[in-house]
């Protein structure tokens, strides 16, 4: 028997999150799928679970099997909105999520006039060790840690890069939003300070999932990639870009030429 961690990237718009769920497309519902049909498999986990609408660049999955899996072979029958980027092979009691050392998520962020100095400020109370029940919609303990976040802005567009070991469910939206709030001068910094008392109830809300991707998740080894299968997602991304921005230039199009009939 042989357990292999998968890492892998999708688009989240088609997909009702990451967690299998009956009756609704999910990301763990065709990877299975798609290894259903080459191997028999068991003990299948996930590293971290998404909601509706967030993407991945480098999520994990890991399961059992007697098969010698390869990227490729994987790939060969997923959809194009899933790509398996590398494997490696692991112990057999590997755990996807409890072992993972490190999560990045990374929030992309029209700049709406937004005062980066201020959002840098508040991204700095929220570094360290907090209780983090106004940012979350879980029951679970609510105490963890940032270790970081950094706020750069590139071509219009504000990049919130979050990096722990573990999140909180709706966590990352939710702080992205109080950074939004800051950023427009509707939430002060001893506001938001005052977010992680626990006697303050003031739930905030979640930013939209769509702008939301799981960057990373780092273990204590390196995924072994494979160039064909790079290559392929690659290919794939340039396709994706081509289609935007025809998308953006029939739109633009549409709106030099509106008329009333």
């Amino acid at each position: 028997m042989r357990r292999y961690a998968l890492k892998v990237f999708y688009n989240g718009k088609n997909f009702y999150g990451s967690q299998i769920q009956p009756n609704v497309r999910t990301v763990e519902g065709e990877l299975r799928k798609a290894l259903g049909k080459f191997c028999e498999f068991y003990d299948f986990k996930g590293a971290a679970r998404t909601d509706r609408g967030v993407s991945a660049l480098g999520n994990v999955f890991a399961l059992t099997t007697e098969f010698k899996l390869q990227p490729r072979i994987i790939n060969a029958h997923l959809p194009e909105d899933i790509f398996v980027l590398g494997l490696r092979e692991v112990n057999l009691d590997f755990n996807p999520m409890k072992e993972a050392k490190e999560r990045i998520y990374k929030y992309f962020l029209v700049d709406d006039e937004y005062d980066l100095d201020k959002i840098k400020k508040a991204s700095k109370i929220i570094e360290g060790k907090h209780s983090f029940h106004n940012f979350t919609i879980s029951n679970e303990n609510p105490i963890r840690t940032i270790n970081y976040i950094e706020v750069e802005k590139k071509n219009g567009i504000i990049i919130l890069t979050f990096s722990g070991k573990s999140f909180l469910w709706q966590m990352v939206r939710r702080l992205t939003t109080a950074l939004k709030l800051v950023g427009k001068g509707e939430l002060t910094i001893k506001d938001l300070k005052n977010l992680f008392k626990k006697e303050i109830n003031k739930k905030i809300k979640a930013s939209e999932p769509e702008f939301l991707i799981l960057w990373d998740i780092k273990y204590d080894f390196k995924f072994k990639c494979e160039n064909f299968s790079l290559n392929r997602f690659i290919e794939h991304l340039k396709r994706e870009i081509c289609i935007l921005k025809m998308k953006e230039e029939i739109l633009d199009f549409c709106l030099s030429n509106i008329s009333c009939p």
